[in-house]
């Protein structure tokens, strides 16, 4: 279950980049996209803000980097300022994921209490080198191929890669939590019997 609440705040990131992905597709102008993605970031912004609710530093990084790029895209009439910015982002959140400790606040208490730190820092070095592959990534497509194409991979190379990953830690932390509550289980009995 927490794998699904978990989904509920990427999506929610997502959001924007849905908006400007379809709306480019939609009108083949980048600059129109760009707009309504800058504005519908500064929209959830307020709304969060109203509501009270918590902003991550992650949606303030988006933010800044979306207003800035999306600006000098406009600004400047260069679709290329917007495309550069995912790697900027990916960068920028590949250095943050080097830290050792990022993974384990958002992993539930039986996952915490029955994996060793070691294995826990690990996943999350995997994180951060998909960020970095990302960045790099980002800036093949944006110099080899269309813009067009540019967008749809935007949107659903990362996307799918981020969710390949977390499906393949979901099951290697699933499977490694079962063993050692088996083996504590086996443990117990050998001692009680």
């Amino acid at each position: 279950m927490w794998f699904l609440k978990a989904l509920v705040p990427v999506v929610r990131d997502l959001l924007g980049t849905f908006v400007f992905v379809a709306l480019f597709l939609a009108t083949d102008n980048i600059y129109i996209a760009t707009a309504c993605g800058i504005s519908l970031v500064v929209v959830q912004t307020i709304w969060s803000r109203l509501r009270q609710k918590p902003i991550g530093a992650l949606h303030w990084l988006s933010l800044v980097l979306i207003s800035t790029f999306g600006g000098a895209t406009i600004l400047f009439h260069s679709p290329y300022f917007i495309m550069i910015k995912p790697s900027i982002l990916w960068l920028a959140l590949g250095g943050v994921l080097l830290r050792r400790d990022w993974m384990a606040p958002y992993l539930p208490p039986i996952v915490t209490e029955n994996l060793d730190d070691a294995e826990i820092v690990r996943a999350g070095y995997a994180y951060a080198t998909l960020m970095f592959v990302l960045a790099v990534l980002n800036l093949v497509v944006l110099w080899l191929a269309s813009t067009r194409f540019w967008a749809v991979y935007a949107l659903l190379g990362p996307t799918v890669a981020q969710a390949v990953l977390l499906v393949v830690l979901y099951f290697c932390f699933r499977k490694q939590v079962i063993a050692r509550i088996r083996q504590r289980q086996a443990q117990a009995a050998a001692r009680g019997a």
